[in-house]
């Protein structure tokens, strides 16, 4: 008869759990560095579809941005990160003035945005459409952040162009995909694209250095507020 010590089996097991875990921060790096480019043409199909079954645009507008928040936006990372690792990351943090100057910069960046003719013209005819438009300040807010910053933080903690700039291209191009229902002008296109991605490094910046996306939802919440009111 065979007997290995306690501290023996307890090694093995040990090294046993970090091989699995080790495999699966692998196979989630792999999937978060893969499905981009399968967002935006997923996205694409959707707003596309929506708009030939629906006259409205801007009801395929906002329908398919809450498709892409409940799938991307939510499902996505609870699956990359699970439940615990988002309460972690939504933790709230006590407003210090080095955040608040973290914070300042991009909004006054929004602000001036905003003078720039054509940007943040969205047209609210009705109360319902208002409400839509509103909304959506709040909806990207939480949940692209929830995406393109708190999945590749927790993915990619050592790996700085994966976690920061990656996530900021494709961010920068997804905003491509909902006015391709109804925009097609280059130029109007690329600078609504360069915006995004410089917002998107600042905000992964921004959550680096507070370990929380608390503070990259708000301002991004407000910074949609500002555009579009």
């Amino acid at each position: 008869m065979v007997f290995i010590k306690s501290e023996t089996v307890s090694t093995y097991s040990h090294q046993f759990n970090r091989s699995i875990s080790s495999k699966l921060a692998s196979g989630k790096q792999k999937i978060a560095f893969i499905i981009p480019p399968l967002l935006l043409a997923s996205m694409y199909f959707i707003f596309n579809h929506l708009a030939a079954k629906i006259e409205d645009q801007r009801i395929v507008w906002y329908v398919g941005l809450v498709s892409y928040w409940i799938i991307w936006g939510f499902i996505f990372p609870l699956f990359m990160i699970g439940a615990q690792g988002l309460k972690d990351l939504l933790k709230p943090q006590k407003l210090t003035w080095k955040i608040a100057l973290l914070l300042s910069v991009p909004l006054l960046g929004a602000g001036g945005a905003k003078l720039v003719p054509g940007m943040g013209e969205y047209e609210k005819n009705t109360m319902l459409i208002s409400i839509l438009v509103i909304s959506t300040a709040f909806g990207n807010g939480f949940f692209e952040e929830l995406l393109w910053r708190g999945v590749y933080t927790r993915v990619f903690p050592n790996n700085i162009f994966l976690r920061m700039f990656w996530p900021a291209i494709w961010f920068g191009l997804w905003h491509y995909i909902p006015v391709s229902i109804n925009n097609h002008e280059i130029s109007g296109l690329v600078g609504m694209m360069i915006g995004p991605l410089m917002m998107g490094l600042y905000l992964s910046y921004m959550t680096h250095k507070t370990n929380t996306i608390w503070w990259a939802i708000v301002f991004h919440t407000i910074g949609g507020l500002i555009m579009v009111l």
